[in-house]
């Protein structure tokens, strides 16, 4: 089957692109006039006093030294936070500055502009420790990697709104610096890179920030010629990892990354050439760019598999260009990301949110929420039901509904930012996810090298999923769920699907088989005001095993290991013990009941401390209910099914919370 994504981009390599004076490289969304009076609209106020508020302390104080002792930390100890943060800490004054200096009364601005152009341009490289290896020179000449993409294009950007004031000297040392760092190594020797043909984020992002900056800086037609064509083939190289369904297997944080830089080289490539080459069409491109809204749960909350937020920051100017282009519809009510909202302070995002935002896209809060109910994701392998819950009698005086939603994930273990999570399932309900996924660690060294699956974050020991055998999930593409059922009925008001998760456990040397099935089914209006998980694990074994009962007696820390089956249940909440075989987790706006047989599963609650992605302490609450029954000679006589199955059955029931009268999505 032909796919019109490719053959539009493979038209474009063979396009030829008519030479074009430098005034035309004034993109309309470059204007230094239209920013100004952008700045100047209601919904960006808050925006533009974020902004303003760094750029007036940018100007009281020294631009952050990128030292020697913080560019050796992450060689030295595999620590990156300290060089990371004075990093971005340098964009984002720069970037602050740059809207700052569009004010003519500001002198003081642009002539701040400047000394920071000027010491952006005498770094020592671009791009971050952590992506050079050992840092020595040898690694550092000629190195793109995703913050030396990024800081070319930013510069570009900048000198390009403020051509008409900045010194010529300044603009001549950003032009040499881009040759110097991007344009040669990559389009005049054309070294090969590792993100030239990724199928991530990195492809999208690297190779469309360079292409960005190509379109305003280069003036020679061939090199030009060169970079449009490289950098199609980067963005055809970024396509290819996600399937016809749309799903970013990277997590939301990373669609927003990738898709988002792909989206904003496809704009300018498009007005650029006057419309002739566009990247933005295509039933494919419809499924990415739906991917966010497919994925959000109510108020904010996503599904946030792999290194991913549950609350992540959507950048508002991005969905208001795909609503005008592709036609996605929004359900989320409009927020404008601040510039400090973005601890990376990328000048991409807080450019087009200027330039793009679009409050008619937006929904209203008081009814957004869910404008799909429910999605099968065919290639990703996720799974995702949404609902409301209705309460007879009641009316919330916010007129805001309880949203519950449900998310299951198959997929494979050697995906992108993967986590070892086959399995792995939310449980969300009134803005939250009650039962959750930890999300993305602290990036340090450990975090990319090789061991990094024993990490709480990245190993299954940090999911919704069981421990069999004392095994963990193993890592790899071998390790694969394979989708035996999946149904979501019209509305997304039931949901049956069934696993096969035994590759995923092949250290388990007696396992034979395991299946895990969900039955989600929303109460229907009028006959209740809840939804339950029904959730059935079948571990079938390849002998008979005689397990001693008295080593499950106690279920602490050391002896949860030795039973055949330890299922374990993620969450920020604590849950009560009702009474035996009954836990409560108690959300902000719901209630999850949890019912299991306490006769053959003992229950544990651990405390597990973290830090999340910001290096934020987080808490988790892992409870785990482990096997106390015992398969021996008795089964066998017994009339069992199957007397080498062990099955675990859990009913969740998600209601709202006791005597809750309203529910607001943004408490």
């Amino acid at each position: 089957m032909v796919n019109p994504v490719e053959d539009s981009i493979h038209e474009v390599e063979n396009e030829n692109i008519n030479q074009r004076g430098n005034e035309s490289r004034t993109l309309s969304f470059l204007s230094a006039d239209r920013l100004l009076e952008k700045l100047s609209r209601p919904e960006l106020a808050t925006l533009y006093t974020d902004l303003k508020n760094y750029a007036e302390r940018a100007l009281k104080e020294p631009m952050p030294s990128l030292s020697f002792r913080l560019y050796r930390q992450f060689s030295g100890t595999g620590e990156r936070q300290a060089y990371e943060q004075t990093y971005f800490d340098r964009r984002g004054r720069l970037a602050g500055v740059a809207m700052l200096a569009l004010d003519t009364a500001r002198p003081d601005a642009l002539q701040a502009l400047e000394e920071m152009l000027w010491d952006v341009c005498g770094e020592y490289t671009w791009c971050l420790p952590a992506h050079l290896g050992t840092g020595e020179v040898k690694q550092v000449n000629g190195n793109i990697d995703l913050f030396a993409a990024e800081t070319v294009h930013m510069l570009a950007e900048i000198v390009t709104i403020h051509a008409e004031r900045l010194d010529r000297l300044v603009i001549e040392r950003i032009r040499s610096e881009a040759e110097r760092r991007i344009f040669i190594p990559l389009y005049r020797e054309q070294r090969k890179f590792h993100w030239q043909t990724a199928d991530h984020n990195w492809s999208a992002v690297c190779g469309g920030c360079c292409g960005m900056a190509a379109l305003l800086l280069l003036e020679d037609e061939s090199t030009l010629q060169e970079s449009i064509s490289h950098t199609v083939s980067c963005m055809n190289a970024f396509l290819s990892g996600y399937g016809e369904d749309g799903g970013c297997a990277e997590g939301i944080g990373y669609w927003v990354y990738g898709f988002g830089y792909f989206t904003y080289y496809a704009e300018m490539l498009r007005e650029y050439s006057e419309g002739e080459l566009d990247l933005l069409t295509g039933s494919k491109i419809a499924d990415i760019a739906a991917f966010p809204l497919r994925v959000h749960l109510s108020g904010g909350t996503f599904v946030n598999y792999s290194d991913s937020a549950e609350q992540e920051e959507i950048p508002s100017g991005l969905l208001s260009l795909l609503a005008s282009r592709v036609g996605l519809q929004v359900d989320l009510p409009l927020h404008i990301p601040l510039l400090t909202d973005d601890p990376c302070h990328r000048w991409a995002h807080l450019l087009r949110n200027v330039m793009w935002s679009d409050p008619a896209v937006y929904g209203d809060e008081g009814v957004s929420g869910q404008v799909e109910r429910g999605f099968i994701f065919q290639n990703l392998g996720w799974l995702v039901a949404k609902g409301v819950l209705h309460s007879p009698g009641k009316q919330r005086s916010s007129g805001v509904p309880l949203h519950v939603a449900i998310s299951v994930k198959g997929g494979h273990n050697d995906e992108p930012h993967n986590h070892n999570d086959l399995g792995q399932f939310i449980i969300h309900c009134g803005g939250e996810n009650i039962l959750c996924d930890p999300g993305a660690g602290l990036y340090s060294q450990a975090y990319f090298a090789p061991g990094r699956e024993q990490l709480f974050h990245i190993s299954s020991s940090g999911h919704n999923v069981p421990l069999i055998e004392g095994q963990e999930q193993c890592s790899g593409r071998q390790a694969q769920a394979r989708v035996l059922e999946a149904k979501l009925a019209e509305g997304g008001g039931e949901l049956n699907t069934t696993l096969d998760l035994t590759a995923a456990y092949s250290g388990a040397a007696s396992l034979a088989r395991y299946t895990r099935q969900f039955h989600w089914k929303m109460a229907s209006e009028g006959s209740g005001n809840g939804a339950e998980l029904r959730l059935i694990d079948r571990f079938q074994w390849k002998s008979r095993m005689v397990l001693s009962a008295e080593r499950f007696s106690s279920v602490d820390d050391s002896d949860a290991g030795c039973s055949s089956v330890v299922e374990r249940w993620m969450s920020r909440v604590q849950p009560e013990v009702v009474k035996s075989g009954n836990l409560r987790w108690q959300g902000v706006h719901g209630t999850i009941h949890m019912t299991y047989d306490a006769n053959q599963w003992q229950v544990f609650t651990e405390v597990m401390n973290t830090v999340d992605h910001d290096n934020v302490p987080v808490t988790f609450y892992r409870t785990s209910i482990s096997w106390t029954g015992v398969i021996d000679e008795t089964d066998v006589r017994t009339e069992r099914h199957n007397p080498l199955e062990t099955v675990c059955e859990v009913r969740f029931i998600i209601e709202p919370k006791m005597g809750e009268t309203e529910v607001s999505m943004r408490e």
